[in-house]
Parts: structure tokens; sequence; C-alpha cells
């Protein structure tokens, strides 16, 4: 009896926070919100900066006569910059409310990147540079822009997670080509320049349409009311001090840090591995594409089933088939490209899947009073996760002379993963009814 009445006042507890977080947003504002978020995704730090980091790589080094490495480490330390610039943005969102912090985040992005263009031959400069374009180019990526979303939707929340990351999907896609296309009409300075003008102008209209259309964003996170519009009632959700004395958030946080190591390690190291086998760098960067399509594809379809099944199930199968993915490179089972494109498809699928699933489960588990900084601590561990794994397998490549071992401890990881996540329980801030 006891059992049945703690886990009634466990539902209840769930059902009223469910009602207290519910987000205030009409079906046309949260359109506008995708929508603004999506075009602020495109156009953020990653895509515009790091996204186009080996375009201009060769442009800068050849200019200065630095080496590849030294220029290619701008890269890492941009990635180090946006994982700790996530915490205190997170915290500035909680306390400011986004619509405060994300214009800024994209206006001093643009113009550190802009700066850019009036480098001198000081490869120390370039990377402190490049490290706080991330610091402070954070805002303009998922923590910043899926904290306003997180606020206007509920029922729909993974999906309108997976549209609006579809945003940084084409962005990523885009931007290498149009930097290339500036350095080659008019250098990397100017090209710079460029970027940094279209960045800010059409980031200030991501903005516009996210904020301009709703006046109580301009509020704190907290004051985000009913559905029904009764003030009073705050918006529920754990303080980062109890989500530290959760367990579901150190195991949340473990299993994030520890899929990204595998998955982004493996997809830095994907084309070498490719052309190790004997596949020209023509073909392995064909096959090495469709780890793109796999990203748009996990965005969506995962973004659609966290709406419809629980989470850590949709989660589980993800981090299997990543596993099975990485499993057959490491076998040489899948020989040929349209076996290597089914290995990489699976790949690229976890690593889209993993931008839904991080803003889900701290929407879900912990709710919105203190999203912004649960979400920046769990992006920030994510993002150590992608400097970590590169590094991992490129210290088992030069000292066994293959992949093998890094794959197949990648592939052990996120079997375990898949199992771990099973462990998170029922939600706490969500629907009224778990998922399927």
């Amino acid at each position: 009896m006891e059992t049945e009445s703690s886990g009634k006042a466990l539902l209840n507890e769930g059902l009223a926070a469910s009602r207290a977080s519910s987000p205030v947003a009409n079906p046309i504002q949260q359109v506008l919100s995708v929508l603004g978020a999506a075009i602020g995704l495109a156009v953020g730090f990653a895509p515009v900066y790091f996204g186009t980091l080996s375009v201009f790589l060769k442009p800068i080094a050849s200019e200065f006569a630095w080496g590849r490495a030294e220029t290619s480490l701008a890269g890492v330390l941009s990635m180090l910059g946006g994982s700790f610039g996530a915490v205190l943005l997170g915290r500035l969102i909680d306390r400011f409310g986004p619509a405060r912090i994300i214009p800024p985040s994209v206006l001093l992005t643009s113009v550190m990147i802009g700066l850019l263009s009036g480098m001198w031959n000081n490869a120390w400069l370039f990377t402190a540079l490049s490290f706080i374009i991330g610091f402070f180019g954070v805002g303009t990526t998922p923590p910043g822009y899926m904290s306003v979303l997180a606020q206007r939707f509920d029922r729909r929340l993974g999906l309108s997670f997976g549209l609006a990351g579809l945003g940084m999907g084409v962005g990523t896609v885009v931007m290498p080509m149009i930097a290339q296309w500036l350095i080659g009409s008019f250098g990397w300075r100017a090209a710079y320049t460029y970027m940094a003008i279209g960045a800010a102008v059409l980031g200030g209209l991501a903005c516009a349409i996210l904020f301009l259309t709703r006046r109580k964003d301009s509020g704190k996170a907290k004051a985000v009311t009913h559905p029904q519009g009764d003030a009073s009632e705050q918006v529920a959700g754990a303080t980062i001090k109890e989500a530290l004395r959760d367990m579901r958030f150190w195991l949340v946080s473990a299993v994030i840090f520890v899929v990204a190591v595998a998955t982004l390690g493996m997809a830095i190291h994907l084309v070498a591995f490719i052309t190790d086998k004997g596949i020209t760098a023509a073909a392995a960067a064909k096959a090495a594409a469709i780890a793109g399509v796999g990203v748009v594809l996990g965005r969506v379809i995962s973004g659609f089933l966290l709406d419809i099944y629980h989470a850590p199930r949709i989660a589980f199968i993800v981090y299997l088939l990543a596993a099975l993915g990485v499993a057959l490179l490491a076998t040489s089972a899948a020989t040929g490209i349209a076996g290597l494109a089914f290995c990489v498809l699976l790949l690229g699928f976890a690593i889209g899947s993993e931008a839904d699933l991080m803003p889900y489960f701290v929407r879900r588990y912990f709710g919105l009073k203190s999203f912004g900084l649960i979400y920046g601590s769990v992006f920030f561990l994510f993002g150590v996760g992608g400097v970590v794994g590169p590094v991992v397998f490129g210290m088992c490549y030069d000292r066994l002379g293959s992949y093998s071992t890094a794959m197949w401890g990648a592939s052990l990881v996120l079997i375990c993963s898949a199992l771990a996540i099973l462990l998170m329980g029922p939600y706490r801030y969500g629907p009224e009814v778990t998922k399927k």
C-alpha cells in the first residue's frame, strides 16, 4: 500500500509539474519560433565559423607560412570555448531570459568573425580569437535557441527541436560552399568580412522572428505562465543544486559524454579510415557526405518519434544502431561504397539524434526552472567529448597502426550507453502519459 501511495504521489507530482511548466504559445507563434530558431542556427557559430574552418585553413596557412596543425588548432579551441561558454550561457538565460542573451551573442559573434579579416601573422592571437568566438558564439547554437523552443512547446517538443536543427544542418552544408566562393572571388580576408555581415543580418532576422512577436519572452524564463494565463503559477522544474543531487543528471551526462567521444571521434577520422582501406579520396568524401544525410534524418526522425515514444527507448535504439555501424566498419564487413555508406549513415543518424535527445532529456526530467544551466552543463560535456574523441582515435592509430581498437571500444561504449539510458525512468515534467 505504501508503495502504491508513493507511486500515485509521484504521478500526481509529475502531472502538476507538467501543467505548471506548460509553455505559452499559440500555433502561429510556435511555427515562427521554429522558423526563427532554424534561421539562427543556420547562420550561427557552428556553420559560419567552425564549419568553414577547413575551407579557410589552407589560404590562411599559406599566407602566414603556418603549419596546418597550428591553424587547425583553432577549431579545437573554438569548440572548447563553446563548451565553457555553454555553462555561463545557461545561467544567464535562466536569470535574464533568452531575449536578452541571444541577440548580443549574435552581434558579438559576428564582430569577432569580422575581426579575423584584419588578422596579422600571429598564430597565438588567431587561436585565442577562435576560443573567444566559440565562447561568445554558443548563444547562436542549440543551447541558446533550443531554450526558446523548450519554453514554447510541450507535446510537439521533440519535433520542434528536430525541425529547428535542420537549420544547422543546412547551414553546415551551404556555408562552406559560400565561403569557398567568397575566398576564390575576393580573398579570405574579405570572405570573413562578408560572412560576418551575413551572420549579423540573418541572425538579427532570426531574433526579430523569435522575440518581437512574443513580448512575454523579454522577461526571465521564470516568468513563463500557465497556458490559461494564470501568472501566479510559476514555472516548475529542478534547480541546478537539485539536479546535481539527482542520479539521472549524472547518468544522462555520462551517456552524452561517452557517446560524443565514440561518435564524434569516429566521424573526424572517417575519411582517413576509408582511404586507408584503399578507396580513393573522392569516393571517401562521397561516402562521408552520407553522414550529413544521416545527421539530417536523425534530427527529423528522432524529433518526431520523441513526441510519440519514451525518449530513453528512442536513445536505446539510436545508440545500438550506431554501435552496429561502427562494429561493421571495424570487422570490414562493410565492403564497397554502398556498405560504407550504410554504416556512415547510421553514425550520422546517431549524431543528429543526439542533438535532439540532449535538450529533450533536460526538459522532460528537470523542467524549465534551470533549463538553461542544466542543458548548458550537459552540452559542456558533449563538447568536451567532441574534443576527447578525435584525440583518442588518433592516439590509438598512432600507437597501434589502425583504428580497430578504438572502433571496437566505441562500439562497446555505445552498447553500454544504450542499456544505461533505459534506467532514466518516467518523465517528471512532460506529457501526462509517459510515452509508449
